[in-house]
């Protein structure tokens, strides 16, 4: 019966049959059984098809096809073991624990032996080619009948581009109140020199990281005493997620790639209780609202542009730092940039002021002094796929879909032939599209190469 079984394992996860036959492998799987038994799932939690000890996002989708060497590919097998473990873990918080399966250790630390010694047992020239689906919907683009309506759409798509554009140069009220980070501490690393390593991939440590985002994290600034216009913390409540203090920013590392270089990503998270209608015929206003502030670093520290969007993947926009990038050629429906030149957060620190209710980006400049200041708290992002509730029991703030069913919004019912699930609804890091016309993510692991033109010979 044992054989059995583990030939059962063997074809269904792609694992070595060592490995499986194992306690680790064996438990492994039933805890992907468990998982599957309470209907337990992550859009964030991708894996390797065959392979569900190795965790897949685009940017290690795009890195795998980078490992040539075996230091590289070993490094990768690392990567991916360590997505996946990360994945794991906040599954496992929202698994009970009476439908955890038996073992002589806490699971968690199970998942910490297991999954480093599955993912060296893995031969990485047996692993499949590896692609994560686009977060379009291809049915809406064909009942929608998408290139006619994607044309029909090209004169709205315009004027909000103009009138973006528009907010940037307009006068705005004076800021009233500011949120900053905490001071940086301990000392600041260049990227370059956290790349020693097989795939030259910056990889900061706990602390490094901290200093990072403490050091290069924007000042939020408002001009406005609502409270849906103060960022907050995301609290379950019995029916639905709430926003409350204290001031947070949720925050996450990612990588790109940019004219031949691995470049460390910090994106910053701000959450808002609400975007108020301004009437019964208000298609984009609901229930919770956010910004999502990333700063691209060039390997020596300076910040070579600064992007932004709302969870919803709208309202796109881009603000160069350094001189030299010009904004490129690009199809669809492009990216809104900045016109003025920007702060480079290396050397000062960078005020971003937003609307009132509609929380967009309306100047970025460099902090303005004598104005009130309150802290805002660093918490991971991760932290809102396993989240209490009221009653102690752990969920995530996102269905399995990656949406925040809470924060449906009315556009989703004129916008649905231009193939956005849902679109205007919140939703979690690695959903994000970010074009109605053509396809572009937030996460595309080699994006500033389609933002900006090349580099002058």
């Amino acid at each position: 019966m044992f054989v059995i079984r583990t030939l059962m394992l063997v074809l269904l996860t792609g694992l070595p049959m060592a490995a499986l036959a194992s306690p680790c492998g064996e438990w492994f799987f039933q805890l992907q059984q468990a998982f599957a038994r309470a209907g337990i799932d992550d859009a964030q939690a991708r894996t390797v098809p065959g392979y569900p000890h190795l965790g897949i996002n685009r940017w290690l989708a795009f890195l795998k096809n980078e490992a040539h060497s075996d230091a590289q590919q070993q490094q990768w097998l690392r990567l991916s073991a360590a997505k996946a473990w990360q994945d794991q873990q906040l599954l496992l918080q929202r698994l009970p624990p009476a439908r955890r399966p038996p073992a002589d250790q806490p699971a968690d630390t199970l998942l910490a032996q297991c999954l480093p010694a599955l993912a060296a047992d893995t031969d990485f020239a047996a692993l499949p080619a590896v692609t994560v689906p686009d977060s379009y919907s291809r049915w809406q683009r064909v009942l929608g009948l998408y290139p006619l309506t994607a044309w029909l759409a090209s004169g709205s798509i315009q004027a909000y581009h103009d009138d973006m554009s528009a907010r940037f140069q307009a006068p705005v009220a004076a800021p009233t109140r500011l949120y900053s980070p905490a001071p940086a501490s301990g000392p600041l690393p260049a990227p370059d020199s956290l790349a020693d390593n097989p795939l030259r991939l910056p990889l900061p440590d706990a602390a490094q990281t901290r200093a990072l985002l403490q050091h290069y994290a924007p000042v939020l600034a408002v001009a406005d005493s609502q409270r849906w216009n103060q960022p907050g913390q995301i609290r379950m409540g019995h029916d639905s997620p709430q926003v409350a203090p204290p001031a947070t920013a949720y925050y996450w590392l990612s990588w790109t790639r940019f004219r031949g270089q691995n470049l460390l990503q910090l994106n910053y998270e701000f959450w808002f209780s609400q975007r108020p209608k301004r009437g019964a015929l208000d298609l984009y206003g609901g229930k919770l609202d956010g910004l999502i502030w990333r700063v691209t670093l060039a390997g020596d520290g300076r910040v070579l542009f600064y992007d932004s969007i709302h969870p919803c993947g709208c309202y796109n926009k881009v603000y160069p730092v350094d001189p030299g990038l010009r904004e490129a050629d690009m199809d669809g429906d492009r990216p809104v940039f900045y016109p003025q030149p920007v702060t480079d957060a290396a050397t000062q620190r960078v005020m971003v002021q937003l609307q009132p209710d509609v929380h967009y980006v309306v100047r970025v400049a460099p902090l303005a002094e004598g104005l009130p200041v309150q802290r805002y708290g660093l918490r991971p992002a991760d932290s809102l796929r396993a989240i209490q509730r009221p009653d102690g029991t752990v969920t995530s703030l996102f269905n399995d879909k990656g949406l925040v069913p809470a924060s449906r919004r009315s556009e989703r019912f004129t916008l649905w032939p231009l193939g956005v699930p849902s679109a205007g609804t919140m939703r979690q890091p690695g959903s994000h599209a970010t074009a109605f016309k053509g396809k572009r993510h937030f996460d595309d692991p080699r994006l500033p190469d389609t933002l900006f033109r090349p580099a002058a010979p």
